[in-house]
């Protein structure tokens, strides 16, 4: 009966979607066990959960206020993995780019903004793309581990922004550990006076779908994923795999780049030492979790933007921890690994049958 199952057409297709839905939903129940050990009602504290992030206009404005920057930091862990390059460096990617973007806004704040905005996310993205280019190169060209290169780069970048920050850079009218704020001209439109989106997720929904398309219709991501699966293979096909890998590394350094210019262009206004909380570790998870698909990794930072904005009103009217978010994350990508697993295994059984 399991073999006949895995032997049809539309399962064999969509086997790691439904590996990936089924793993969701057990970590949510994960989650339900968790609640009702603490003594609440899990229904009710994923309804305030849902509230909380949904509820109203100013609730949902929140909700994808956060989601932008997560959103662009999926993608851009999700393209380099899927090219078969470890960006493990996304982070100081990020705080690179926000702090070039805060230099202009800062050293250049007498252009106009027309000027001013186009300059400033041109040179975050480009500091971040160079970031990114500097770990493929030494991997590429002389063989070096890309994982300890992107680490390495990693702590640089963020240990140099924090120094800057702290000390040529340090705000004078601003508390400590920032830069002083850009000028006005660069300061993207907010859509509420007290929210936090901007127009700036107009920018960030144009690259993720300019990426997507990449990813999925055209022929460069036809040759990123055979560069991932199998170099041999890709290289005998005709495809030049170091281009390919290469410029997958250059888009993901570029997204991530992109992710911190608007933070400081539409969120701070300045360059914070914690800018990021960690957007492009958790992207990282959620990349893992939907195995690198692009439109996959929207959905699950969407869904996670969800659950953590949620998770304080939960927390409020629950007493449940916000924690538990990121116990049901943990949990998904555990039963996504174990499911991907067994898959393959019966897979192989089933064609030595």
């Amino acid at each position: 009966m399991i073999v006949s199952l895995f032997s049809r057409d539309w399962l064999v297709r969509y086997r790691d979607q439904c590996i990936i839905l089924v793993s969701f939903f057990l970590s949510l129940l994960i989650g339900a066990i968790l609640i009702t050990l603490y003594g609440a009602n899990p229904i009710e504290a994923y309804a305030q959960m849902v509230s909380g992030a949904l509820g109203d206009t100013d609730a949902i404005l929140a909700t994808l206020a956060r989601a932008v920057p997560l959103v662009l930091s999926t993608m851009s862990i999700s393209i380099a993995f899927y090219g078969g390059m470890w960006n493990i460096g996304a982070e100081g990617q990020l705080y690179l780019g926000a702090f070039t973007a805060a230099l202009i806004g800062i050293e250049l704040g007498a252009l106009p903004g027309l000027l001013l905005i186009p300059l400033g996310l041109l040179a975050g993205v480009g500091a971040a793309t160079f970031w990114a280019w500097m770990p493929a190169k030494l991997s590429l060209d002389r063989d070096l581990n890309i994982v300890v290169l992107t680490i390495m780069l990693n702590s640089i970048a963020i240990l140099f922004t924090t120094f800057m920050a702290t000390g040529p850079y340090a705000g004078v009218r601003t508390s400590s550990g920032s830069t002083d704020k850009i000028a006005e001209a660069m300061r993207l439109t907010h859509f509420q006076l007290f929210g936090t989106l901007n127009t700036g997720a107009y920018i960030a929904i144009a690259a993720i779908l300019i990426v997507t398309v990449l990813m999925i219709f055209s022929v460069w991501g036809y040759d990123w994923r055979c560069s991932r699966m199998n170099t041999r293979f890709a290289r005998y096909g005709g495809i030049d795999v170091r281009k390919r890998q290469m410029s997958a590394m250059l888009l993901s350094g570029a997204l991530a780049g992109l992710a911190g210019s608007l933070l400081v262009m539409g969120d701070h206004y300045r360059f914070l030492i914690n800018i990021s909380p960690g957007y492009t570790w958790t992207g990282m998870i959620l990349a893992m979790m939907v195995t690198y698909s692009p439109v996959g990794g929207i959905i699950a930072a969407l869904v996670y933007s969800v659950m953590s904005s949620g998770a304080l009103q939960m927390e409020i009217i629950t007493d449940i921890p916000q924690e538990l978010v990121s116990v049901i994350v943990c949990c998904a990508v555990l039963f996504v690994t174990a499911g991907i697993s067994i898959a393959n295994r019966l897979a192989n059984r089933i064609r030595e049958d």
